[in-house]
């Protein structure tokens, strides 16, 4: 009995003076931290492209680029990319200077725009890529892989996350006189989903695909208060 209420006392105290983000009463009480990760397979893949020329006359420049835009969207219509997932940012323009014995001379002008595109079927990705290649872009920025059940798999995770804190507190009072009780608080929960880059090897053949997807960690973590009560 006497080891049991040291063990009652020591972990009151020990939760008490731990670090935590949110409150906690100042009655017997225990802190517990839920943790959960989910994997999933995107489906969904996001890249914003840079279509770039540079030249001394700048009407040229952006012809080549008026030009070479309009190719790209109209391959990814082709591909059945509807429009809402194609974004074409206005022309970015740019003069480049050189210097030569302190004297400013004009090198030419860079004209520019980014046009981010969601692809919705992966399948398509070799099609995709090479419609960018034909449509002489300069530059892959950026990639996103997402999945289309983004918000159901958070949630299904974050119940996993309250589930795994609920199991910790009854293992830590097992043997404890005490009982887990009502729950004091829960602190938001920190969440977090790395998104895996794309790779832009050229497939071989059309039935030989060089694309891996790979897969998304959804993970979600919580702090739990529970309150500790007297056993029956």
């Amino acid at each position: 009995m006497k080891l049991q209420l040291y063990l009652s006392l020591f972990l009151f105290t020990f939760f008490a003076h731990q670090s935590f983000a949110g409150s906690v009463p100042d009655v017997p009480h225990i802190v517990v931290t839920g943790e959960a990760e989910l994997r999933a397979t995107p489906d969904i893949l996001t890249l914003s492209l840079g279509i770039t020329e540079t030249g001394l006359e700048v009407a040229a420049a952006r012809d080549s680029v008026e030009s070479r835009s309009i190719q790209l969207i109209n391959a990814l219509a082709a591909l059945n990319i509807a429009r809402e997932d194609i974004r074409s940012a206005q022309l970015q323009i740019t003069p480049h200077y050189d210097w030569n014995n302190k004297a400013q001379i004009y090198v030419g002008t860079e004209v520019s725009r980014i046009v981010d595109v969601t692809l919705r079927d992966l399948g398509r990705y070799d099609n995709l890529i090479r419609s960018i290649i034909d449509a002489g872009v300069a530059q892959i920025h950026s990639t996103r892989l997402s999945s289309s059940k983004e918000k159901e798999l958070h949630q299904e995770a974050l119940a996993a996350a309250i589930a795994d804190g609920m199991e910790k507190a009854r293992i830590m009072v097992a043997h404890l006189p005490e009982q887990i009780g009502a729950v004091y608080s829960i602190a938001p929960p920190s969440s977090s989903t790395p998104f895996l880059e794309a790779r832009y090897q050229m497939a071989a053949t059309d039935s030989e695909s060089a694309f891996e997807p790979g897969t998304i960690l959804f993970k979600e973590s919580l702090q739990i208060v529970f309150y500790l009560v007297q056993g029956k």
